[in-house]
Parts: structure tokens; sequence; C-alpha cells
């Protein structure tokens, strides 16, 4: 029995597209995120933010496939060891800590531990004087990236960063 979906690649999109046992579209994509190149004021490459998308409204009963299906996907980006994924749990319908606390049960459960460190961020970000916004992000890159201590640096900063502007 195989232990993830099928998924295929769209060229149009650049998303990793797959379907559930229940018809439920996924989209996974890697959109090129230059937060690090603006707070170090030096080009950081291969930085990218994690999107996952399901594409349909419908709830969809637990299905294991689907992290397995994620993780075959990130998997094969971390084949390249320069590569880095930042990952920020959507918040629009107030469901970001659970999205945090669930990537990073995925996290813990997978075999990445073993050549990718994952370091967590809950940004307090001041949307006003009375108002503050909390961003649960991740960092994820190889073990044996080459910036590996510069790329620790310039993620403790984003908080303070966004905040003074």
């Amino acid at each position: 029995m195989q232990s993830h979906y099928n998924y295929v690649f769209d060229n149009i999109t650049n998303t990793y597209n797959f379907t559930t046992k229940n018809n439920i579209l996924y989209r996974v994509a890697f959109i090129v995120d230059e937060t690090f190149s603006t707070i170090s004021g030096e080009e950081i490459a291969n930085i990218f933010q994690l999107i996952i998308e399901k594409a349909n409204e419908e709830i969809e009963p637990y299905d294991s496939k689907v992290s397995k299906t994620i993780e075959n996907i990130i998997d094969k980006f971390f084949q390249r060891i320069e590569n880095s994924l930042i990952y920020v749990c959507s918040d629009e319908d107030e469901k970001a800590k659970i999205r945090y606390d669930v990537f990073d049960r995925w996290y813990k459960k997978s075999e990445f531990k073993e050549n990718v460190v994952k370091i967590d961020n809950i940004l307090n970000i001041n949307i006003s004087k009375i108002e503050i916004h909390k961003l649960y992000t991740s960092f994820m890159f190889h073990k044996s990236n080459s910036n590996y201590n510069k790329l620790i640096e310039i993620y403790s900063k984003i908080e303070e960063t966004l905040n003074s502007k």
C-alpha cells in the first residue's frame, strides 16, 4: 500500500497538486521569500515560504496520507541542501495556533529531524499602540546549509524588524 498520494507539478501555477480519497484537492507551493535579504541588507538566496492550501471547502476526515504526501514533497525540496523554508500559519479563520501545533507534531514524527533543523518563533507584531497580532512561524533548513549561523541570526531579528517599521 502506498504511503502517500500521487502528485503532479503544475508548471502554470508552480504548485504540487494532489487529490485525496475524499476528492479533496491540495496545493503545495514554495514561494520565494525576500524577508531575510531585506533584514540583512544582502542577498540571501534559496529561502522559500511554504504554502499549503486545501482548495475545497469540505471538511475532510483525518487522512494520514495527506501529511505523508506533503512530507514527500518537502523531502524533495530539501534534497537541495541550501534550501530553507519559512512556514507562517494563516489565521484568517482563527486556526493559526492549531496549524502551528499540527506542523510541529508532523516535524517531530518525521525523519527530517536527522538532517533538517526546525526553529519556531511566535511573533508579536504591533498593529497599533493597543493591538498586537500573533504570527506563528517556523523556519526549517538543512544542518549542512552553508549559511547555518547567519540564517538563525536573521530569523531571530524578524519580530524586531517588523515592529520597528
